[in-house]
């Protein structure tokens, strides 16, 4: 009788104790589950954060403690950087090309996972030569971000979008328009005559505003002091494109410009030519050889590069000369 005691209360003893080991099990996982839960709510958070600080355009302190030291971003046409000097670089080549752009936050839709967010919606903006998307016919705004988390702050940045924003990429959207939908065919300017359109605007043979021959985002270069010399230099808007046009008339005015010859080959374009010009602030004439190459996509010069005797002009221009005819 007694041995059965000790049993009996042996085994309440034991079934007490899995008991409360079970309770603090369970206790554990819903504090787990309370920690995990409370981090999620963090980094959606950090996420909105993220958007609304690219919206507003508000790169601040606030907007750089979002990131690890080492984070890498992507962004299709771009590629990756990495660290926050990387985000910074991709903030300036956005920066350049965009006006204003602006995020659906509020019909987001997200998938999170235990290290990552995942980022479904719709975006919207002005470019800077004033062009307004989506059309929601041709560009529809669509884009997914990947934010990958250590602890609280955002590690790994990739974003899935098309960054031809105003619908500029012909050639891709002939081949993927929709058969169901009517066709809307643009006829696009062959490599040769976008050159020959450009020198008969330069050259005043032809009225027009020459802007209207390049992208929105283009790569100028016209290499020379720019100090001394300010319509020299690299550019990549059209804003900048005009400028130059701008600083070159008030210092320069042109003696002669005849072309030689124009090699075509696709989109790429070479021509050679002499010029004689008058530097206004020295009052000497300047002459020199030069080589313009060219590319030009979808009907527009995405590349302009004037190369001349720069060394010349800048020995040449010292000092301002007394008489020139």
């Amino acid at each position: 009788m007694k041995n059965n005691i000790i049993i009996t209360a042996t085994l309440l003893i034991f079934i007490n104790i899995t008991n409360m080991k079970a309770q603090d099990r369970s206790a554990i996982q819903q504090q787990k589950n309370m920690n995990n839960t409370d981090l999620a709510t963090l980094r959606k958070n950090k996420v909105k954060t993220y958007f609304k600080k690219v919206d507003e355009g508000q790169f601040d302190e606030e907007y750089f403690n979002l990131y690890t030291d080492d984070v890498e971003i992507y962004y299709p046409k771009f590629g990756f950087e990495k660290g926050k000097n990387g985000i910074t670089n991709f903030g300036k080549v956005m920066g350049a090309h965009l006006q204003s752009l602006s995020h659906d936050i509020d019909n987001f839709k997200y998938v999170i996972s235990d290290h990552s967010i995942v980022v479904e919606g719709t975006e919207r903006g002005i470019t800077k030569s004033g062009k307004e998307w989506p059309d929601n016919k041709i560009s529809y705004g669509k884009f997914c971000n990947v934010f990958e988390f250590e602890d609280e702050f955002i590690k790994r940045i990739h974003v899935y979008v098309d960054p031809d924003f105003t619908s500029e990429d012909v050639d891709r959207i002939n081949i993927f328009k929709n058969p169901s939908l009517p066709i809307n065919k643009e006829s696009l300017k062959t490599t040769k005559e976008v050159i020959d359109e450009f020198f008969a605007l330069q050259s005043g043979k032809k009225e027009g505003n020459i802007l209207d021959l390049f992208s929105d985002h283009a790569d100028w270069d016209l290499p020379g002091n720019k100090q001394k010399f300010p319509w020299t230099g690299k550019r990549q808007t059209k804003k900048e494109i005009e400028e130059f046009f701008e600083e070159l008339y008030s210092n320069v005015k042109p003696e002669k410009f005849e072309i030689d010859f124009i090699a075509v080959n696709g989109e790429n374009a070479t021509a050679t030519g002499y010029l004689s010009s008058k530097i206004l602030k020295f009052n000497k004439i300047f002459t020199t050889e030069f080589v313009v190459i060219f590319k030009v996509v979808n009907g527009k010069i995405v590349k302009y590069h004037f190369l001349e005797d720069s060394y010349k002009l800048n020995e040449e221009m010292q000092s301002k000369a007394i008489n020139v005819q």
